[in-house]
């Protein structure tokens, strides 16, 4: 259910901010959109967990659909990240200085709500392309940190100058990436990946990282075009690179014999 709705709000939202542009009346669909992504992230780390199981002849791997091992984390990266989004709006440090307009929800002390929903869409979007490398235990979970936070620089390295040109936030320093200082990656790197260390440390099915990956794509292919109609060919250019990237990161683990389902 959430997955054809998903698909079906994102096919209606690309085709206006690509070709046309979103009525006034509805305005309210971007800030629904974040919502919509963050729960259908979080339906596909529900879905794609995976435990082992003793066969007569050998252990396999059988795929489990809970969502009660992700409620607290989903609620602490939301809770989280509004908290670094306020900090950073009202402290000009971290991401650098920069305001939000109501074009993505009411806002709380500076914040829309649904800026939390962001993070927990970006965050989960990007465990599921993360893998462990063999590594267990706290290597693993930072190895798949640190693979967290470069996932999600990438998307913001495209979605954050089609944001601002949009005029869904603004940065007041300008320089940087299209006025979106350097300071932001950095800082979307680090925020990525300590939100990630929220979530429960499992192997996942490589049919979840491969829908993982085909919504990431999305993502940056529709923000991709989108900075193409602004004139911002550089960001275009990022999102066929990191969709590149993607789909090589499923191959290699596909390569790796991640179970199958």
């Amino acid at each position: 259910m959430i997955r054809t709705l998903f698909w079906i709000w994102y096919a209606i939202g690309a085709l206006l901010l690509i070709l046309f542009s979103i009525p006034k009346s509805l305005e309210f669909s971007s800030g629904l959109f974040l919502i919509l992504y963050a729960v259908y992230a979080v339906d596909l780390m529900a879905g794609g967990h995976v435990r082992p199981f003793m066969s007569d002849r050998s252990v396999i791997f059988l795929a489990e659909k809970s969502y009660r091992p992700l409620w607290l984390p989903a609620v602490l990266i939301w809770a989280g990240g509004m908290a670094v989004e306020w900090f950073g709006v009202h402290t000009g440090r971290l991401f650098g200085n920069y305001e939000y307009s109501s074009a993505l929800g009411p806002l709380v002390y500076g914040v829309p709500v649904t800026l939390g929903f962001a993070w927990i869409a970006v965050v989960c979007n990007a465990v599921l392309l993360s893998y462990d490398f063999g590594q267990t235990g706290l290597r693993s979970r930072g190895v798949k940190a640190v693979q967290t936070g470069f996932w999600s620089v990438l998307l913001d390295l495209v979605l954050d100058p089609v944001a601002h040109a949009r005029n869904f936030w603004h940065w007041e320093d300008g320089g940087g990436l299209y006025s979106v200082p350097w300071s932001n990656f950095a800082g979307w790197f680090v925020v990525g990946g300590l939100l990630s260390l929220f979530l429960p440390n499992v192997q996942l099915s490589l049919r979840a990282a491969r829908r993982g990956t085909r919504l990431y794509q999305a993502i940056l292919i529709m923000f991709g075009l989108i900075g193409m109609r602004e004139g911002l060919m550089l960001c275009t250019g990022i999102a066929v690179l990191g969709a590149g990237l993607a789909e090589g990161s499923l191959r290699y683990a596909g390569s790796r014999q991640i179970q199958k389902l």
